[in-house]
C-alpha cells in the first residue's frame, strides 16, 4: 500500500513535525547516477518534467490559505511543504545535470495542472496538488524498485518517503475546508476529482510510458495503483474533519 496513515495530528503538531524534518536532504551534494544504458534516453526527459513540477514557488497556495482565513500553524505547514517540494527539484536538478539533461522551463502537463490550480481556492490548489502527489507515488516508487543504481534508488526512495507524508498531510487537514461545501456540491467536487485523477495518471501513462515499461510498470499497473491510491485518499478527504489546534 503505498498511502499511508500516519497517527492523527493538530495543525501546531504538524508544523513541529514539518519543522523536524527541516534539512533532511542536506547531505545529498551529487549523485553519482549510472542508470542502465537502455533507460538512458526515456529517463532523462521523463525527470525533468517532474522536476519542473516540483519546483513551484508556493506563492498562489499560500495566498489561497490566507484568503481562506486558515490558522497560521496550517500556513506555516504548507509553507515547509512547498519547501520540501522545492527540495525535491533539487535533488532531480542533481540527476539531471549529471545526466547531461537540460532542466524543462515549460511543459503541457505542468500548464494544464497551474491553471487548473489557480482559480483562487485553497480547496482547488490542494485537491489539485492531490492529484500530482499520488500519482508521483507510483511514478517514484516505480522507479526506485525498478532502477539497479543504489544512488537513483535512494533519490526516489527519499522524494517517495516524502510523498506519502505529504498526502497525509493533506488527508488529514484539507477536510476542514471540503466540508464547508453542502452535501451536493461535494459530491460534484468528488466526482471532479476523481475524474481528473484518471484523466492525469492516463496521460502520465502515456507520456512516461517507455521509462514505465523499461523500469518493468505497465501501464495497467500504473493506472491501477494511481486508482487504488486514489480511491484511499477519497474516502478520508470526503466527509471527514480535522481537528485544529
Amino acid at each position: 500500500m503505498a498511502v499511508a496513515r500516519l497517527t492523527p495530528v493538530t495543525a501546531a503538531e504538524w508544523l513541529a513535525r514539518f519543522e523536524m524534518r527541516i534539512g533532511q536532504h542536506r547531505d545529498v551534494v551529487a549523485v553519482g547516477a549510472r542508470p542502465p544504458d537502455a533507460l538512458l534516453g526515456d529517463l532523462g526527459p521523463s525527470i525533468a518534467t517532474f522536476q519542473l513540477g516540483e519546483s513551484g514557488t508556493g506563492a498562489h497556495l499560500l495566498a489561497a490559505a490566507r484568503r481562506a482565513g486558515a490558522e497560521a500553524d496550517y500556513i506555516d505547514s504548507l509553507r515547509h511543504f512547498v519547501a520540501e517540494e522545492q527540495e525535491h527539484a533539487r535533488l532531480l536538478e542533481l540527476v539531471l545535470w549529471e545526466l547531461g539533461v537540460p532542466l524543462r522551463i515549460s511543459h503541457w502537463s505542468d500548464r494544464v495542472f497551474v491553471l487548473v490550480r489557480r482559480l483562487h481556492s485553497l480547496r482547488t490548489e490542494v485537491l489539485v496538488l492531490l492529484v500530482a502527489e499520488l500519482i508521483a507515488l507510483s511514478y517514484y516508487s516505480s522507479l526506485r524498485a525498478g532502477m539497479d543504481d543504489p544512488a537513483l534508488q535512494d533519490i526516489f526512495a527519499r522524494i517517495h518517503s516524502d510523498e506519502i507524508v505529504h498526502v497525509e498531510f493533506h488527508c488529514q487537514t484539507l477536510p476542514t475546508y471540503l466540508k464547508r461545501f453542502p452535501s451536493a456540491v461535494e459530491g460534484t467536487v468528488r466526482l471532479l476529482w476523481t475524474l481528473l485523477v484518471a484523466t492525469a495518471s492516463v496521460a502520465v501513462a502515456i507520456d512516461h510510458g517507455r521509462l514505465l515499461r523499461g523500469v518493468g510498470v505497465t501501464k495497467r499497473t500504473f493506472l491501477r495503483q494511481v486508482s487504488k491510491d486514489r480511491k484511499q485518499v477519497a474516502a478520508r478527504l470526503f466527509r471527514r474533519g480535522f481537528k485544529s489546534a
